[in-house]
């Protein structure tokens, strides 16, 4: 091999090397991604959710003009354990604070499998309302499961157990399941689907959430249209929080800003 094919291809090996070894906020829009902080690299989020639909609003603004729960946080690379990170969120709805800990498991060609453990804690006062009970705590485990259809298609399944829910004094599990697709360099459609749990009254309905994410470096934001007004696990995954998702029609906007530092 002549010098100059041979510095391409060690130029084009440590290109991929550093891109794998690159660090990204693991969330997609509400479900968790086996992405990760490198090192003792920090990423932070913020996101924000209209709780007024879009539908029959132009006079509202299409409901940018309503109410939001907006939310922060932080993901933390932990460098001596390779893959782990921690993370704390806050979010306004119930004022919900939320600590976790994840850890990629399994990194294969087409397979990556991830550990998430979380606590949560509503940290209003213990209620009893027509829409179920809040001021709960509690706990969650997810293992995201992402199948590389190619390099860029990702499929995503996220089977959880939330340890009690808004009307649920017992545990329930669902499965959440997303689709990364890519449209151009830099913009991608993301979609998410929240089954309703077997152990949750069948009036509930399911939940969903699409839109585009665009990318740049060590920034990403998505736009999404949603019928769920939460983000955390136990509010989106738990079938129930809030009155449930809403139909399917009554969906409202909302958006996420990811930050790597």
């Amino acid at each position: 091999m002549s010098p100059k094919p041979a510095l391409l291809a060690i130029a084009l090996l440590a290109g991929a090397c550093l891109r794998a070894e690159s660090s990204d906020y693991p969330l997609a829009i509400n479900l968790p991604t086996g992405e990760r902080m490198q090192f003792w690299d920090i990423g932070a989020v913020f996101t924000h959710r209209f709780v007024t639909p879009v539908q029959g609003h132009s006079k509202d603004l299409y409901g940018l003009d309503g109410y939001a729960y907006p939310a922060f946080g932080f993901a933390f690379g932990i460098k001596p354990v390779k893959g782990l990170n921690a993370l704390v969120y806050r979010s306004a709805d119930n004022k919900t604070l939320v600590f976790a800990l994840q850890e990629r498991v399994y990194n294969g060609d087409r397979v990556r499998l991830t550990l998430r453990g979380e606590r949560f804690d509503e940290t209003v006062q213990k209620t009893v309302s027509a829409l179920g009970t809040v001021g709960i705590s509690g706990g969650v485990v997810q293992v995201p499961a992402e199948w590389f259809v190619t390099d860029d298609i990702i499929v995503t399944l996220v089977p959880t157990w939330i340890s009690r829910t808004t009307t649920q004094d017992k545990a329930v599990f669902n499965v959440g399941a997303g689709l990364h697709l890519p449209l151009t360099g830099k913009m991608s459609f993301v979609g998410e689907y929240y089954p309703r749990p077997g152990k949750v009254d069948k009036s509930f309905s399911s939940g969903f959430a699409a839109g585009l994410a665009y990318q740049t470096l060590k920034h990403r934001f998505t736009l999404v249209g949603t019928n769920v007004v939460g983000t955390t696990a136990n509010q989106v995954l738990s079938g129930d929080y809030g009155g449930g998702p809403r139909s399917s029609g009554k969906w409202s906007l909302g958006f996420n800003l990811v930050r790597v530092f």
